[in-house]
């Protein structure tokens, strides 16, 4: 018997016979004991760069959106040149995703530049 034949044969599930269970709880479980997390940042202006330079001090992974700047040449090489300053002096690290976002690691993390592909 194959395995289809297998999955095929085996009794209906019924539902009483499963809890439902609240993910909330688990998930605020989860983000007390988390001691990195990911923040997502929309980057318009230089007022933003005090915050994130924090969150990065306090061990935090910021991805940037600098897709705003696009239009402000001047504005988005300064906040850049900024945070990769900020990368190499807390031997964190600053990567491009795509045209629109940058992520910034605190101490400690790196980003790997190799994509990961599927096959062997």
């Amino acid at each position: 018997m194959g395995i289809l034949e297998k999955f095929k044969a085996k009794e209906k599930v019924v539902l009483e016979d499963y809890e439902e269970l609240d993910l909330a709880e688990y998930e605020a479980e989860i983000g007390e004991k988390a001691s990195v997390l990911i923040k997502v940042a929309e980057i318009t202006g230089l007022n933003e760069i005090p915050r994130i330079k924090k969150e990065v001090y306090d061990g935090n992974i910021i991805v940037a959106d600098i897709a705003f700047l696009r239009h402000d040449k001047l504005t988005l090489d300064r906040i850049l040149k900024d945070l990769k300053t900020l990368a190499e002096e807390i031997n964190g690290d600053i990567v491009g995703l795509g045209e629109d976002y940058v992520i910034v690691t605190p101490t400690g993390i790196k980003v790997d530049r190799n994509k990961i592909r599927g096959g062997k």
